[in-house]
């Protein structure tokens, strides 16, 4: 066992000398937050995908909220970044925030934070595109959409809250 003094990125560079200013994504920056709302139809098909919101490349993502009815059947889908439409719409992670997700049972006050079930926690500190897997970041836009690996067989619906800092 041992004593340590550990510091978040945040006191290390503050206690620097020089000091060095931290991001304000990390420190002082202003969250915002973006509700949607989806319909998943009877109809839909395995891999159809629900667009819920458009962030910009340095966003720093801090949750993703999400309510939604009963869905029979809905027993897997994932939470990730994909392309706008106008940057041709592709998919760049599919899983990044989540995988799997259950909706067959309804959730009307309990939401399913969507944030980091899938991104390790230690993930908090990056921004939107570095979540993605990238380098550098591109200064786009991207989409947080939700695809059905199973949609299920009944209509529902999907709503979701995301905060961040821009």
């Amino acid at each position: 066992m041992a004593v340590v003094n550990t510091k978040s990125t945040i006191v290390t560079n503050a206690d620097a000398t020089p000091k060095v200013l931290t991001s304000p994504r990390i420190a002082g920056g202003y969250v915002a937050a973006e509700v949607a709302t989806v319909e998943v139809a009877a109809g839909d098909d395995d891999t159809s995908t629900f667009r819920l919101f458009r962030l910009p490349s340095n966003a720093k993502v801090l949750s993703i909220r999400i309510l939604n009815d009963a869905i029979t059947g809905g027993s897997s889908y994932d939470l990730g970044i994909y392309r706008t439409a106008a940057d041709g719409g592709a998919v760049v992670d599919a899983d990044a925030f989540g995988s799997a997700i259950d909706m067959t049972s309804a959730r009307t006050t309990a939401f399913f934070d969507g944030a980091y079930e899938a991104n390790d926690i230690a993930n908090i500190e990056k921004e939107l595109w570095q979540n993605a897997g990238l380098t550098s970041d591109p200064s786009v836009q991207y989409d947080i959409v939700l695809t059905a690996n199973t949609v299920g067989t009944a209509a529902g619906t999907i709503s979701a809250i995301v905060q961040y800092i821009a």
